[in-house]
């Protein structure tokens, strides 16, 4: 039953967008439907509140096996590096990792 849900979200070009998967190793993946957000994220530095910007990109396991820290991905002509330890769901259906444009 999930993998129809996860189908019919990662599908939906509402939530969704085609991306390519540039592995550090291998060859490259085109055509991987993302999900891209892009969070604030509030810090305090030195008794200061800052906010950033973040990126973070979820993809399904079946199409990216085993994402890494220092792969990447192009996104509407832009691409970004994997930056943090890919977390992968509780159904481990999906992978979930923070990026940084390059």
């Amino acid at each position: 039953m999930l993998d129809g849900v996860f189908d019919a979200v990662f599908n939906d070009p509402f939530v969704s967008t085609s991306a390519e998967y540039l592995p550090k190793e291998g060859e490259a993946v085109p055509g991987v439907r993302v999900i891209v957000s892009s969070p604030d994220i509030d810090a305090s530095v030195m008794g200061f509140n800052a906010v950033s910007a973040s990126m973070i990109i979820e993809v399904r396991a079946g199409d990216v096996v085993q994402p890494r820290r220092g792969d990447r991905f192009l996104v509407d002509g832009v691409t970004y590096t994997i930056n943090e330890k890919p977390q992968a769901s509780s159904t481990r259906k999906v992978w979930r990792f923070g990026l940084v444009e390059i």
